[in-house]
């Protein structure tokens, strides 16, 4: 039975991890959960590519992504050309009525309809120089009929003309540092938003490492009880005997009963913190409570001494809190730049040029050109008041944010390198406990075989091998949960240097196709790629 189940559990888990993502309709946004047998053996790797396809945090940050890209892509077309056609109808009719006092002429009425057709074209282009080139195309036509007492005219008219114009800023707001800035925050924003979401999955496997041990662990401890508990049970048996023999008092036998309820109390306390770390793992992986998780890892470990400079080394290279404060610092000496560019003179080169004809019903059709070109200075002297500490503010403001943002990154840095050395030490710290309770438990068992002969032969006391028996118990739990610590110092270190998908070959996507489609449709190339 235990094979056939194994080989349920293993195919449902094969098909899960295989079977591809399927596209969520829009009129339910939720996944189906997927079902599971009632019994499911689990390896640790198998219990994290579960999380990762299934997991609702993981989804909503891919979601988020959607929305960051799509704001990206909006902010990567500063300097593409923008299009824009703009046709209009109209039609209107007014009238009018004049009545005069007795004495004056009769009642004088008129109406007027007027209608009219337009399409106009623009192509709007900004260049890195802060400079803006705007070409136009007009095509319009408007009919008019007139009616006064008994008297009526028509007036048609047509437009057709077409503009070009540019405005170059030659002081305020002008430069490729000024207009090129937003491009550079909105590449680094996105650098940001990556890393989070590297973050994210991180801290989900990490979450879902560290309640697997957990389990895993709390199993071991189960069998460790449980072994204890037949060893009471044993030992019982054996006082009975001795004391049915004479080789032992009979009050000796109270000590045996109060070990075996000991041990059994110990056995439901295990088994109480086992099934609240097993509810813990199926939250974390979204499954059922129907469904029974069973660790199939191994308690292992295999010695590793990371050098605290090259850990050093890669933190500094990929730690997200790190390097959004290098960025920060990056933005605050943009914002100064801004900041002092607004304080300039208003200087500015302009020009363009007009061409086309006008059309007019009954009277001679012209054609008219017009060109300019100039420059306007303005030249702002706040001197006291509101515009005064509006003109200063920004200034202050930037500098300001230019030596927090020194002091951040200064802060950043001592936390990182504090945090790196001190998770390297536990796991030198840990790696050391581990090698000296393998030993004290290696000690503690042939101890107890000596003990336990002892206690056959009636020469060492009843209460001597009790507490020989919760001493192997002790190291035994010790050693695991010391196995326990030190492979968690791993993961911890693992995720503070950003290695937990290198650690586990899982592969960084940063979008999800699949999303995408399902709210974009066929808008997906409005996404940056």
């Amino acid at each position: 039975m235990k094979d056939i189940r194994l080989s349920i559990a293993g195919l449902l888990i094969f098909l899960v991890f295989c079977t591809p993502l399927p596209l969520l309709s829009q009129e339910n946004t939720a996944s189906p959960e997927p079902e599971f047998p009632s019994v499911l053996e689990l390896s640790l790797t198998e219990a994290i590519h579960l999380a990762l396809r299934q997991n609702r945090t993981i989804e909503s940050a891919y979601l988020s992504r959607i929305l960051e890209r799509f704001s990206l892509g909006q902010d990567m077309t500063r300097f593409s050309p923008n299009l824009e056609i703009s046709p209009q109808a109209s039609t209107k009719t007014t009238g009018t009525a004049r009545d005069y006092a007795s004495d004056g002429p009769d009642t004088a009425r008129s109406r007027t309809d007027s209608s009219g057709l337009s399409l106009v074209s623009t192509v709007t282009q900004k260049i890195p120089t802060g400079g803006e080139i705007i070409f136009a195309w007009e095509n319009g036509f408007e009919s008019r009929y007139h009616k006064e007492d008994g008297s009526s005219g028509e007036r048609q008219s047509g437009l057709s003309q077409w503009s070009v114009g540019f405005r170059q800023p030659l002081l305020k707001d002008g430069g490729l540092d000024y207009n090129t800035a937003p491009l550079r925050r909105a590449a680094m924003q996105e650098e940001n938003n990556i890393r989070s979401l590297r973050d994210t999955l991180i801290s989900t496997i990490s979450g879902v490492i560290q309640d697997y041990r957990t389990l895993l662990s709390l199993y071991q401890d189960m069998e460790v009880q449980k072994d204890a508990l037949a060893k009471a049970k044993e030992q019982l048996e054996v006082t009975k005997t001795m004391i049915e023999t004479g080789r032992r008092a009979p009050n000796e036998i109270l000590q045996s009963e109060a070990n075996l309820a000991r041990q059994e109390l110990a056995f439901e306390e295990a088994r109480a913190q086992m099934d609240d770390a097993h509810l813990a793992l199926l939250q974390r992986l979204e499954i059922s409570g129907n469904t029974t998780l069973i660790p199939t890892e191994k308690i292992t470990y295999k010695p590793i001494e990371p050098d605290f400079e090259e850990c050093l080394t890669l933190a500094l290279e990929r730690d997200n809190s790190y390097l959004s404060a290098l960025t920060s610092l990056e933005m605050a000496k943009m914002g100064l730049s801004d900041a002092e560019n607004q304080r300039l003179w208003n200087l500015d080169l302009e020009g363009g040029y007009k061409d086309g004809w006008n059309h007019r019903n009954n009277d001679p059709s012209y054609r008219q050109e017009d060109w300019w070109l100039g420059l306007s200075l303005k030249i702002p002297l706040p001197l006291y008041g509101d515009q005064k500490y509006s003109r200063e503010m920004p200034l202050l403001s930037a500098r300001i944010q230019l030596r927090k943002a020194n002091m951040q990154l200064l802060t950043a840095r001592e936390s990182l390198e504090n945090n790196v050395r001190n998770a390297v030490r536990q796991v030198a710290s840990s790696l050391r406990r581990v090698e000296l309770a393998s030993k004290t438990r290696q000690f503690s068992e042939e101890n107890f075989l000596v003990s336990e002969l002892q206690f056959k032969l009636g020469r060492i006391s009843n209460a001597d091998f009790i507490r020989e028996q919760d001493k192997l118990r002790d190291d035994r739990l010790a050693e695991i949960r010391a196995i326990m610590t030190y492979q968690n110092s791993l993961t911890r270190l693992d995720a503070l240097l950003a290695t937990t998908l290198d650690t586990w070959n899982i592969a960084f996507v940063t979008e999800r196709a699949d999303l995408e489609a399902e709210y974009l449709g066929g808008k997906t190339w409005m996404l940056h790629r």
